[in-house]
């Protein structure tokens, strides 16, 4: 009786088109990118955002599991369900509810739960500014308020993670009642409805400038990423100075807005490449810039040369997409190619990576648009470093180079021209994808793949991973790349036929654990690591009935409802 009123209800909120209970359906929100499915009672998509809060009330008068999902690119199960629950699990996803509104000249913006950063950066193209992250994220159709709920990191290393202090979310309090908070910074009255309804319809006070004396963006990391001695890293998820409302909730609430800054965007970039045979050039080289030039360079990713091939083979219809057909092709190229595999998953006559294989087979003979000077460059040095820097530091980020890798033998800069840095950075961003995609092609040597992403502590010498040799028994390759200024690395490690993925993992979380190092960095805690105390801490104090989101960062699913 319950579940039919339930139901009823729902349907007469979002129209039977909004309610989805079908398997096959309901598959592509079950799942993410690197993420299994779990089960769920049914997928709801609302139009507005009144809709979603009227949803929203159904679910918690009959208390039910809430998960909020927008983009679901799930890189650690997140946004997916997991396991088994105490109650019925329902997913609402937002990508619908997509509008972006530029406040104070496009120097900051609100946006509503299923806005994309690719749609910002497109947005904020005719002002000359750009959202906290670009290419890569963006290309994959990632959320900006999921970035905020998963305190994101990303490669642009003036920008700090994803964060702010003003947003617009509803939890469910100690006694089981849903509220609505306004933490926006902007009087839109006190009544959840009305408010909704003026974000709905876009009709923002008519203000010219919204003023708050609170963050909306990490602006303190310049210090903290310059302070190359410190003994603890620059970010990670459960970083408590990290975590407020929306920042860091793991949606642990339901964020209907959040207010951001905007970036003005860097007009005359530079580009080296530079490569070693010693981790410690790279290592000296970081810790000078950080520490000797005026200004922050733009961008910093280590590249390792096993990583470099991977992605130079496995990710070459990516690359050849972006570079030919330009960012604007791939969310629409993830959307289509998540459909697909989705199907493959639900039929029995094909394995579910039979996708991977035929748009690995059609890229197979086209001539990659690498260089060759670039090819050799990268094959003749293990260590590789995309720095990307304003033209004003040309000068001292030239001297500390010069100085560093004039050793030819063993090391070597390129200064890019634009046509070589497209072209890198390019393989930098495909290299996630080209990793999965390595792992399925080749099965007979592969069990699955084991992604960490890991911050190392800023002082930290020793950034090179040494693999013990127990473990080397267990990995078939590590790949690692990185943000690496911020000591930011995403370590990731094709595990053998036959040996047990958790097992490894824990290994290797012990392992980082003794030096000082966080985990995860950038990509949530997921189902994929434990929450540190503080960070279960802040989920609890968020949502004290367990409404949203349980067992996040391995914490109990059990309801807590009174």
């Amino acid at each position: 009786m319950l579940k039919d009123s339930l139901t009823n209800n729902i349907i007469k909120i979002v129209g039977r088109k909004g309610f989805i209970t079908s398997e096959n359906a309901m598959a592509p929100f079950k799942s993410g990118w690197r993420t299994q499915s779990g089960d769920c009672k049914a997928v709801i998509i609302p139009s507005t955002l009144l809709e979603m809060w009227r949803v929203l009330k159904e679910l918690v008068k009959f208390k039910k599991i809430i998960l909020i999902q927008a983009s679901n690119t799930s890189l650690t199960g997140g946004s997916t369900p997991n396991g088994n629950y105490d109650r019925e699990l329902f997913i609402i996803n937002t990508l619908k509810l997509d509008d972006i509104f530029l406040i104070n000249n496009a120097e900051q913006v609100i946006a509503l739960p299923g806005s994309t950063l690719y749609n910002l950066e497109k947005k904020l193209e005719k002002f000359d500014r750009a959202p906290h992250s670009e290419i890569g994220s963006s290309c994959i159709g990632a959320s900006i308020v999921g970035g905020i709920c998963n305190n994101s990191g990303g490669a642009l290393i003036k920008r700090g993670p994803a964060y702010t202090e003003l947003s617009l979310f509803a939890n469910v309090n100690k006694k089981g009642e849903l509220e609505l908070i306004n933490n926006l910074g902007i009087n839109l009255g006190s009544n959840p409805e009305k408010i909704l309804d003026i974000l709905d319809k876009g009709k923002l006070p008519k203000n010219k400038y919204f003023k708050s004396n609170k963050k909306a963006s990490s602006v303190d990391y310049k210090n903290v990423i310059k302070d190359v001695d410190a003994n603890s890293p620059a970010r990670y998820n459960a970083d408590k100075k990290r975590l407020y409302d929306a920042s860091g909730c793991a949606g642990k609430i339901a964020v209907f807005a959040v207010r951001l800054d905007t970036f003005e965007k860097e007009k005359n970039e530079i580009t080296f490449y530079l490569s070693s045979n010693s981790a410690n050039d790279l290592t000296l080289f970081r810790r000078r810039v950080l520490s000797e030039v005026s200004d922050l360079p733009i961008y910093a990713e280590y590249i390792h040369r096993d990583a470099y091939e991977i992605a130079k083979k496995y990710g070459k219809d990516a690359f050849l997409l972006i570079y030919f057909l330009g960012t604007s092709i791939m969310p629409f190229f993830y959307k289509i190619k998540t459909k697909i595999e989705s199907f493959f998953k639900l039929s029995k006559l094909f394995p579910s990576f039979t996708l991977d294989y035929i748009l690995h087979f059609l890229t197979y003979f086209i001539p990659h648009p690498l260089s060759n000077k670039i090819d050799v460059i990268s094959k003749k040095y293990q260590h590789h470093l995309i720095l990307k820097f304003d033209e004003t530091i040309y000068e001292e980020i030239n001297s500390i180079a010069s100085k560093i890798f004039k050793n030819k033998k063993k090391a070597n800069f390129l200064h890019c021209t634009s046509k070589e840095s497209k072209k890198i950075t390019l393989n930098r961003f495909v290299m996630a994808g080209a990793n999965v995609r390595y792992v399925r092609i080749n099965r007979n040597t592969n069990k699955n793949l084991l992604a960490l992403d890991i911050s190392l502590r800023r002082n930290d010498i020793q950034w090179e991973e040494k693999l013990s040799n127990d473990l080397k028994e267990l990995i078939y390759k590590p790949i690692y790349v990185g943000h690496f200024f911020c000591h930011v690395f995403h370590r990731e490690y094709a595990i053998r036929k036959g040996v047990n993925l958790e097992m490894v993992k824990e290994k290797l979380l012990a392992k980082l654990k003794k030096i000082g190092a966080k985990y995860p960095a950038e990509h949530n805690v997921g189902h994929t690591y434990e929450a540190e105390k503080d960070l279960k801490k802040f989920y609890k104090k968020l949502d004290p009935t367990n409404t949203f989101n349980p067992g996040i960062g391995k914490t109990s699913k059990r309801s807590l409802f009174k």
